[in-house]
């Protein structure tokens, strides 16, 4: 699936806030879940403290969420290295299955 770079920020934003790091993981969507990884450890803009205190305050609770939740060690490389990891076991797991 293919996303604009806009709708993967919003798509990770939303995962974030609402918990479903779980899922994104379970589901192995590894591009929004690189970038919520990404989000996490930017952490949340102190600009947006001006600018749009609310969301700032629940981006901020989101990533202490995430962190408390035990999802420090999924930074955005670890990310890759797991997908092309995965990727290379199948790959591997389809030719043993198609007999080579």
């Amino acid at each position: 699936m293919s996303r604009s770079k806009r709708s993967l920020r919003v798509e990770a934003l939303d995962a974030l806030i609402r918990g479903r790091i779980a899922a994104v993981a379970k589901a192995r969507d590894w591009e929004l879940l690189e970038e919520i990884a990404r989000l996490a450890e930017a952490d949340a803009p102190v600009e947006m403290a001006a600018s749009d205190p609310a969301m700032y305050a629940t981006l901020r609770a989101a990533i202490t969420r995430f962190h408390l939740g035990g999802w420090s060690a999924m930074t955005a490389e670890r990310v890759r290295e797991v997908a092309r990891e995965h990727a290379a076991q199948s790959r591997a797991d389809s030719r043993i299955s198609m007999g080579h």
